[in-house]
């Protein structure tokens, strides 16, 4: 069977064989026309004829169909909205639309120009009573909207302590009779089994809340907490009580105060150094009683002696300057005292103390090192021998007796006169570590009133007179 067309371009067979042909004769006819005008000057004239005919096609249509399993739940003041994408026609986005005693609201901050792409929203600050939930799924210009969904919003729901922390409560030790209760309009529900939770709300130190956080209800609607505890001591530290679907409340402010002290610590730099002296001059040293979770022990904490170990010839003094010994101790009511070391002694020196069966986490390491030159030591062989060699050795110290660290020059002479001359062969040496060693000195035949005399930087000494 044929159909007419009255396309150019038909199907094969009789029609378009006709086309073809009346093309043929149309050609013919206007080449005549155009030949006949040529000779005879005429204008040229054109003819066609037309076909009527149908034409048919096909094309996909898809239809964009609504969200389902719509749903929305309260928890206080926030309603979450949550749906499932439709089959079939991928949506561009969603927008949801909240209606309130017969008046329709957008939600979730969205709307037809802001849509929403995931498939749930919050909706915040809604205001208690009832409200149904829409969701309007967004194709180009084609929207499709879901069933609706009612959910009743009800602020009086919440948590409340029924007996919160004291107002002070010690670093470690558990908070027992933490009362959490769920009400409504202020009054308890006996709901059993509703999970709640306590969690740090201001944390003043970066204290860590232990224990078990979460407690169902009782049959009387309230959940109690015995093993709660905080190690980090601080003022201003609240507790927040939560339970899913009540506005949640947060506890009076409590302050969480050190343990008893455990430990001494060093707070100051561990390794101190100064010259002898016979006051206390070098710190200041400061020593902290803590707790065993490193919190400054000091509200209630009474006075504490502390006894230092390994002073040798060491003392202490309370300020620079102080001619000690003196007993040190942390006054009551105090976390921590400083003092000033003294030793007349150079040298090394661990300092580390201990008190009623508290001891210091570290020894402090105290340098002592000689105080100015201000005198000189000469030693000789005892007896000096006759018509031998033999050395003499001279040293620089401080006031206290300190070998110092000196290189200044020593100049060595002979001042027994003519009844003991002493051969010194080297007579000048600058000093290494404040000592000069002179070598090779010589005392010929028997002598009497022998001495020696060694000066260096403004000092002198000379041995007692000797015999050889």
């Amino acid at each position: 069977m044929f159909s007419t067309t009255s396309s150019l371009e038909g199907p094969p067979g009789p029609q378009r064989e006709l086309v073809v042909f009346r093309r043929s004769l149309l050609a013919v006819m206007v080449g005549t026309v155009l030949v006949l005008g040529t000779v005879f000057g005429s204008v040229p004239a054109f003819g066609y004829w037309g076909a009527a005919g149908t034409a048919s096609t096909t094309a996909a249509v898809g239809t964009l169909a609504p969200p389902t399993n719509v749903s929305a739940s309260a928890v206080a003041s926030t309603v979450s909205v949550s749906w499932t994408a439709p089959a079939g026609l991928a949506p561009t986005g969603y927008y949801v639309t909240r209606t309130t005693d017969g008046t329709p609201m957008p939600a979730c901050g969205s709307g037809p120009a802001a849509l929403v792409t995931a498939s749930s929203c919050s909706d915040t600050g809604v205001a208690a009573g009832s409200h149904t939930y829409v969701v309007t799924a967004v194709f180009r210009s084609w929207t499709a909207v879901s069933a609706a969904v009612t959910v009743v919003v009800d602020a009086s729901n919440k948590v409340a302590f029924t007996s919160g922390p004291a107002a002070n409560v010690t670093a470690g030790a558990p908070m027992t009779g933490l009362g959490v209760q769920l009400q409504t309009n202020a009054l308890g529900l006996a709901t059993a089994g509703v999970p709640v939770t306590i969690s740090i709300g201001a944390n003043p130190n970066g204290g860590t809340l232990s224990g078990t956080q979460t407690v169902n209800t009782d049959g009387t609607g309230t959940a109690t907490f015995n093993d709660l505890n905080i190690r980090t001591a601080g003022a201003g530290y609240t507790l927040v009580a939560s339970s899913p679907g009540y506005e949640g409340t947060v506890s009076a402010t409590f302050t969480v105060t050190a343990a008893s002290a455990s430990q001494l610590v060093v707070t100051s730099s561990s390794s101190v150094s100064g010259i002898a002296s016979a006051t206390a001059n070098i710190g200041p040293i400061t020593v902290e009683r803590r707790d065993a979770f490193g919190n400054p022990a000091s509200i209630g904490q009474p006075a504490l002696t502390l006894q230092p170990t390994a002073i040798g010839t060491g003392y202490f003094a309370a300020a620079a300057g102080g001619s000690g010994p003196i007993s040190l101790s942390i006054p009551a009511g105090s976390a921590s005292v400083s003092f000033y070391y003294g030793n007349r002694t150079a040298g090394s020196t661990a300092l580390q103390f201990g008190a009623q069966g508290v001891t210091v986490s570290q020894a402090i390491s105290v340098v002592v090192s000689a105080a100015p030159a201000s005198k000189l030591q000469l030693t000789l062989p005892d007896p000096v021998p006759r018509s031998t060699a033999f050395n003499a050795t001279v040293l620089i110290l401080d006031e206290f007796g300190n070998q110092t660290a000196s290189t200044a020059n020593v100049i060595l002479t002979s001042t027994g006169g003519s009844t003991c001359p002493i051969d010194i062969p080297t007579p000048a040496h600058d000093a290494v570590g404040g000592s000069a060693l002179f070598t090779g000195l010589r005392i010929n035949g028997n002598r009497t009133g022998c001495i020696l005399t060694a000066t260096s930087t403004g000092f002198q000494i000379s041995s007692s007179p000797f015999s050889v």
